[in-house]
């Protein structure tokens, strides 16, 4: 099968590239290499059937042109910084996120491709008043415009499908943390260790510190995927990616401080819920669809983070200013 991967030098996408290789495809990664960095696929670029393309999707002609042949998408790509800071654009998302998005449908239907899986995010369902969070317990209500965006692209994915008869997947992901580093979009591991190699005597911490959120390693998260496509046969697949349980970012704090080997760090909390506007403090995804499937994380929040802190330690030089927290 030739397969397109959109983010495909991100650090899921890179992983999902090379499995999918591994599984006998053909695979085509498109990226701008705004947040990929062309190392996470230097050991896939000698290899016979891979191409990549350096384009932005927001490039309609671009897109519709490496759509050609192409019999499956997965749509990895998006803004990567999740955090709003007052005096960002706030169109950043609308444009990379949900036009980008557009412009894959889109090329898909002029070009005959009728099979989409979708990397989407726990920021669609805002606070929800139900935890852990089921699929079917949805409610449209990000606080963010990430989480926003992303339940637009949902949306027009559902709608393409319906149409033309399509079938599609959307993966409504954990926070997804691996061994490879990212460029932009720092997030809770990377922030620690970079805040504790500046000081290893204080840590500001963002919130209160109660912040708990659900975690999953990479190389689960694309073994789910995989799996998800090859037995879900709906026309339309909608699944929490997780592990049923959820981590503190004190517990997180902790955790660093200890694979660092310090002893004595003064926390400082910034206060408030969340730690920046549109954080969802607290949220606990429900895997049972998923594990009705077949398919169940052999880790839990805290052993992949675990792993996924002492992979970071290793990848991060020691002057590095990046995270390898990846956000769909």
């Amino acid at each position: 099968m030739k397969t397109l991967v959109t983010g495909g030098a991100g650090c899921i996408g890179s992983d999902l590239a090379a499995a999918l290789l591994e599984r006998g495809d053909s695979v085509v990664v498109l990226d701008n290499l705004s947040s990929g960095k062309i190392e996470h696929i230097a050991p896939m670029r000698d290899h016979p059937r891979f191409t990549f393309l350096e384009t932005d999707l927001e490039n309609f002609d671009s897109v519709a042109s490496a759509m050609q042949g192409v019999e499956m998408v997965y749509h990895m790509a998006a803004n990567p910084d999740v955090k709003f800071t007052e005096g960002d654009a706030t169109d950043k998302d609308l444009r990379q996120n949900l036009v980008c998005t557009y412009n894959v449908l889109e090329s898909m239907r002029r070009c005959g491709v009728s099979r989409i899986a979708f990397s989407s995010t726990s920021a669609v369902y805002g606070i929800s008043p139900i935890q852990p969070i089921p699929e079917s317990a949805f409610f449209p209500a990000p606080i963010s415009l990430y989480g926003a965006t992303k339940l637009g692209c949902e949306s027009l994915i559902s709608a393409f499908q319906n149409l033309f008869g399509w079938r599609a997947w959307i993966f409504r992901f954990a926070n997804i943390v691996g061994p490879k580093v990212r460029k932009k979009g720092r997030t809770v591991i990377g922030d620690f260790i970079t805040r504790l190699r500046e000081n290893p005597k204080r840590l500001t911490i963002l919130g209160d510190g109660k912040q708990a959120k659900s975690y999953l390693l990479s190389e689960e998260c694309i073994g789910a995927m995989l799996y998800i496509v090859d037995h879900a046969q709906e026309p339309l697949n909608i699944y929490n990616l997780g592990c049923g349980d959820s981590l503190s970012v004190l517990r997180i704090a902790d955790m660093v401080v200890e694979a660092m080997g310090l002893s004595g760090v003064e926390y400082d909390f910034t206060g408030g819920e969340g730690g920046w506007p549109g954080d969802v403090p607290r949220f606990r995804l429900d895997p049972s669809k998923l594990n009705a499937l077949g398919w169940t994380a052999k880790r839990n929040s805290e052993e992949a983070v675990r792993i996924a802190i002492q992979t970071t330690l290793a990848a991060m030089p020691v002057a590095a200013h990046v995270d390898n927290a990846c956000k769909p």
